[in-house]
Formats: C-alpha cells, sequence, structure tokens
C-alpha cells in the first residue's frame, strides 16, 4: 500500500507565543529528529495532518514526510523520509492536536510501535449471564519492519464465561511482527453482574458489636458499694 505523504515547512525557533500564532493560522508546530540527523523545528498545515490522521493506520502508520527548503532564506535544503508519529500532545479541553513528534527511520531497521487490540465478538458471560466486560489494554507494543506495521491485532473474545480472562500471551502476533509487551498483561476480563456483587458484599460484612449502655440501678449500686467502706470507718470513730 502507498505510503500517505505530509509536506511540512521549517519552522523558525520561537516560544510559546510563536506557537501560538501558528495554530491560530492553521498550522500545527511539530519537531522530527533521529538516529542520524539532528532535530528539525517543522510546521505542517492542520487540515492536511487531520486528514492523514483520520486515515487507515492513523497515527500509528508509516509516513513520508518532506521538508520543503526555506526558499533561499538559508542553506537548508529539501529533505524527505520514512516517518512514525511518536507523540501526538492534544489541546485538555478541546481535544485538539497542538504539537507533534515525528521519529525519522531505516525501512530496513527493525523498531518497536504500539497497535491497537481489537475484541471481537460477545462473551457468553455477557450475553447468558449477565456479566460486564472490562477492557484493560487496549494497545500492545510490537517489534516488526517499518514496511510491515499491522494495523491491529484481533482476539475473539464469544468464549469468555465469568471470571475468565485474556492476557497477552494468548495473542497472536500479526505476521512479520513480535509482541514484546509483558505476556501477563490483562488485556480484558468478564465479571459477575453487579446485583451478585452487591449480595457477596452484603454477606461478608459482620454485625457490628452492640456496646450497651449501663443501668442507672447498676450505677447508682456501684456508687453505694464505693461509699461502704467509708460509713465502716466512721462508725468505729465514734466508739
Amino acid at each position: 500500500m502507498e505510503r500517505p505523504q505530509l509536506i511540512a515547512q521549517r519552522r523558525p525557533a520561537g516560544g510559546h507565543r510563536h506557537a501560538q500564532r501558528l495554530r491560530q493560522g492553521g498550522f500545527v508546530p511539530g519537531v522530527v529528529y533521529g538516529k542520524t540527523s539532528e532535530a528539525i523545528s517543522v510546521m505542517l498545515p492542520r487540515k492536511e495532518l487531520l486528514k492523514m490522521l483520520h486515515a487507515r493506520h492513523g497515527e500509528h502508520g508509516l509516513v513520508n514526510l518532506r521538508i520543503d527548503a526555506d526558499g533561499g532564506k538559508g542553506s537548508a535544503k529539501s529533505w524527505e523520509k520514512p516517518v512514525l508519529i511518536k507523540q501526538l500532545q492534544r489541546d485538555p479541553v478541546a481535544g485538539d492536536v497542538v504539537h507533534i513528534d515525528f521519529h525519522a527511520i531505516t525501512l530496513t531497521e527493525h523498531i518497536r510501535i504500539k497497535i491497537p487490540i481489537v475484541l471481537q465478538g460477545e462473551p457468553v458471560g455477557v450475553k447468558q449471564d449477565g456479566g460486564l466486560l472490562e477492557h484493560f489494554l487496549r494497545e500492545v507494543e510490537i517489534d516488526c519492519l517499518p514496511t510491515e506495521i499491522p494495523k491491529q491485532v484481533e482476539f475473539d473474545i464469544s468464549q469468555l464465561k465469568i471470571g475468565d480472562a485474556v492476557h497477552v500471551r494468548e495473542l497472536t502476533p500479526p505476521a512479520g511482527s513480535k509482541i514484546v509487551s509483558d505476556p501477563e498483561g490483562v488485556i480484558a476480563s468478564v465479571l459477575a453482574p453487579k446485583a451478585e456483587k452487591l449480595e457477596e458484599a452484603a454477606e461478608a460484612v459482620t454485625e457490628p458489636e452492640v456496646i450497651r449502655e449501663k443501668k442507672p440501678e447498676a450505677e447508682g449500686e456501684a456508687a453505694l458499694e464505693g461509699k461502704k467502706p467509708e460509713a465502716k470507718e466512721a462508725k468505729k470513730e465514734e466508739k
């Protein structure tokens, strides 16, 4: 499949205000770095970047990044290499992409990259017994060549019963890749219905110890008993 291409421009050095002006002008600031090249500050048209992110493979795919020459403003020449998106920074409120990091790679060297885990089917423990499916891990890290990055790894969960769980070790690696995530990591599990959980919790609660208050009569008797020795001593003194 033909790799998508992004065209970027070199970005002059600047602080937060400069980056903010770029965003207001329809650009996303970013940086490109790699083993054999120094970091290059760039800016990309937001529309083209979003179009690429929404396409097949999205942010996990391989991209050809071309950086145009600076138009005679300096000695920098045009530059084109395959890259991977290393990090996307988004606005915490609006969710817009505010910065992007690219990693320039060599097509013949293995890389490690995370791909989505897609669960297929509906667990029998949910469908028939009313259990709850909890999905914990949504990505898994693999080792592969940049030209063989799979879109996702799939797992059929239709046979899971209440109490069953899926671990990373049970996944089948896509062709040409090796899973390097912790094999004991829990991807998903089927839990008992909430009603059963509440009943079990109620049974586990022990009856609290009841502390009874002393009756006034008992308190009075105790007080009298404490005074009896004093009364006897008073009689002896009178004699």
